[in-house]
């Protein structure tokens, strides 16, 4: 099976096409590949383990509903996490580096007072 990033040539309607890998993927005990073309068309495959073979899937609902499975449970496009929400991110923000390697640092008024 092919591996994220690879690309790989496939003919599809008598037109071959260069393909990269977004996604490989399993999706009830069916292995899947998401393969993407230079116009950012993307094509479902089912990799076939007995013949070691890639099937395109022609039935575009049966693709679409790959392609919302994929979506929905490995790119998580709704829940980027609560990254926003951590205090760590507003701390750091509020940080001035000015007020903690300033000369005035603790006490000292001159450079010759720090040393």
């Amino acid at each position: 099976m092919y591996s994220q990033g690879e690309t790989f040539y496939y003919e599809i309607d008598d037109e071959e096409y260069e393909l990269h890998v977004l996604e490989n993927f399993t999706m009830r005990d069916r292995e899947y590949i998401i393969g993407e073309d230079y116009d950012g068309n993307k094509q479902v495959f089912l990799y076939d383990e007995d013949t070691d073979d890639l099937i395109h899937i022609d039935d575009k609902g049966e693709a679409l509903e790959i392609l919302d499975y994929w979506k929905d449970e490995y790119m998580m496009i709704d829940d980027i996490g609560d990254w926003d929400e951590d205090s760590y991110y507003d701390r750091e923000d509020e940080y001035d580096n000015d007020d903690y390697y300033g000369n005035e640092y603790d006490g000292y008024d001159d450079e010759e007072d720090y040393y």
